[in-house]
């Protein structure tokens, strides 16, 4: 998990370098009032909350994945308030910001020595924590290439990585809902479950 979240950040990170998202960064991502600078400090920011995690004492019971994800509705407002702050600190060194951010993230992991972690919500097991972190960077990479890709341009998303989040999004859906999703494409079901794709479903939003 910990070497797929490092290459599909990694990805991501060239690929916004490439592009010069930056020079578009006004533009609106279809998330209320963010823009797509709002939407690439709210990764740095998803992947900064890495270099908080402590190791959980021992006998510590971690929270399921679908409980630990619930807690993210009610802590938007906060969420939204410290990436916008993030974005205006990093002024025009954003990119290279998050990915220093990235990089302590990372070296803080390798310090991590149990398999059940303190997260800003709860305790989690190490992989769920990491599954976490990837569906950030995964459903607003995806956000940001919906918003400045042509058609058939070169996605940022591993494939690998958008079919892990898929089927992690699946078993939360599952542990919520008592059932298995219709889930006939990862990249739709992605985003239904995400909430960017209207859905009768009164499960979804899952986040």
């Amino acid at each position: 998990m910990q070497d797929l979240l490092r290459r599909q950040w990694s990805s991501l990170g060239d690929w916004l370098a490439t592009t010069d998202a930056l020079s578009r960064g006004d533009l609106p991502i279809g998330l209320g009032t963010w823009s797509v600078r709002d939407v690439i400090a709210h990764l740095g920011y998803g992947i900064g909350m890495v270099a908080e995690l402590r190791d959980a004492p021992d006998g510590t019971v971690p929270l399921t994945l679908e409980r630990y994800v619930a807690a993210y509705p009610p802590a938007a407002p906060v969420i939204a308030k410290q990436t916008h702050e993030l974005a205006t600190r990093l002024g025009r060194d954003l990119l290279s910001g998050i990915d220093s951010m990235a990089q302590a993230a990372w070296a803080h992991l390798d310090s991590i020595q149990t398999d059940v972690v303190l997260g800003r919500r709860g305790p989690l097991t190490r992989d769920d924590y990491l599954a976490t972190r990837l569906i950030e960077v995964v459903v607003h990479g995806d956000d940001l290439a919906r918003t400045l890709l042509h058609h058939k341009a070169r996605s940022p998303l591993l494939p690998q990585a958008l079919e892990l989040v898929s089927e992690v999004l699946a078993a939360v859906y599952e542990a919520r809902a008592g059932t298995a999703p219709d889930k006939p494409d990862a990249v739709l079901w992605i985003r239904r479950s995400c909430g960017r794709i209207p859905t009768y479903d009164e499960h979804l939003p899952l986040l």
